[in-house]
């Protein structure tokens, strides 16, 4: 590796090494100090350079020259050679050097190839953050282009500046861009669908059997699951602690997946005081993955404060199945705001 390079691999790893601006500046000094021919298996790398005249050509003082040489003695970049309390030395013949009590740059040079790892890590990360940036940017113009209230309300809960760049944890940036897709699945799956419309009564065909006269109704269907998308480890992320244990002892140690989720979901309503005859009605009006659904953001919600804290699960849950059997989209929101909530805080509420 050449001299340049490696100063070069430097800049790139400094933050990621833990480098002051200052330490990297001494060591590309030491680097430009040295000939290409010290950077040679079996030769001497080093330089001799005193305090005063490092401080005198940094313009800084001898402390603080030692506490940067002290920063990359600790970082493992550099070792001092010349004994303490001592002048630094070194003696050079033929281009060759042959002593040095000074700073030595095996350190670095051994740990040359480790920097250009890291720097790879480094441009890998930076591929994946421009491409989850990108991704999000994009999600956000479908959802828009939906041009549906809801699902923008749903989206601007997950990220409410729609500003990717301010997301640094790549984790984080994969938790908005799922959350995001979900909403975007939900609303288009709802766009898709055709609109059902029920004939008038003058259709109908009265009995005339004065015996058998029998009043007919068309009773509503299940709403079908198409609009829900969120993905059981999406459920599973935002469910509380106890329903969280649940959801992992019914997918007996696999990613979980919505039978496992809508099991642990039946459980957890019991212990919150939600009735068995309401639990089946929700289930056979909104499906049993949506109800699950609701059980889960109104017990997280249960034990949050703020605006969306809630001081009874059940009666939430009732209220938000309601709604939603109702055709009146709340949980797609809530649902978004949760999970921006959980971003934020790292998972703790």
């Amino acid at each position: 590796m050449t001299p340049y390079r490696l100063k070069l691999l430097l800049q790139q790893a400094r933050i990621a090494l833990g480098l002051s601006s200052g330490a990297l500046k001494y060591l590309e000094f030491a680097i430009d100090n040295c000939q290409p021919s010290d950077f040679q298996q079996g030769r001497i790398c080093a330089v001799w350079h005193s305090l005063e005249w490092l401080a005198h050509f940094f313009g800084l003082s001898k402390r603080q020259i030692g506490r940067i040489e002290t920063e990359l003695v600790d970082a493992g970049l550099i070792k001092r050679t010349y004994p303490e309390r001592k002048s630094r030395s070194g003696e050079r013949v033929d281009g060759v050097i042959r002593r040095a009590a000074g700073i030595n740059l095996a350190p670095l040079i051994e740990q040359a190839e480790y920097i250009r790892a890291l720097v790879r890590r480094q441009m890998r990360a930076a591929e994946e953050h421009k491409r989850l940036r990108e991704h999000i940017q994009g999600l956000f113009r479908q959802i828009r282009d939906l041009e549906n209230a809801d699902a923008d309300e749903a989206a601007n809960c997950i990220l409410p500046r729609r500003r990717p760049t301010e997301l640094s944890d790549i984790k984080k940036m994969q938790g908005v861009a799922e959350a995001l897709e979900a909403v975007l699945a939900d609303f288009s799956a709802v766009g898709g669908q055709p609109e059902l419309t029920v004939e008038s009564d003058e259709n109908v065909r009265l009995s005339t059997n004065e015996e058998k006269k029998i009043k007919t109704r068309i009773v509503e269907k299940p709403r079908e699951e198409g609009r829900l998308n969120t993905s059981p480890a999406h459920a599973r992320l935002l469910a509380g602690a106890q329903l969280g244990e649940y959801i992992d002892l019914y997918a007996c140690g696999a990613p979980p997946d919505w039978q496992a989720v809508t099991r642990a979901a039946h459980d957890r309503a019991y212990e919150l005081g939600v009735s068995r005859r309401l639990w089946r009605e929700r289930c056979t009006q909104i499906g049993e993955a949506r109800t699950a659904l609701c059980l889960i953001v109104a017990d997280r919600n249960s034990q949050r404060d703020g605006p969306f804290g809630r001081k009874n699960a059940a009666a939430s849950f009732a209220g938000m199945a309601r709604k939603e059997a109702r055709q009146i989209a709340v949980l797609d929101g809530l649902v978004g705001e949760l999970t921006h909530a959980l971003l934020r805080s790292g998972g703790n509420l």
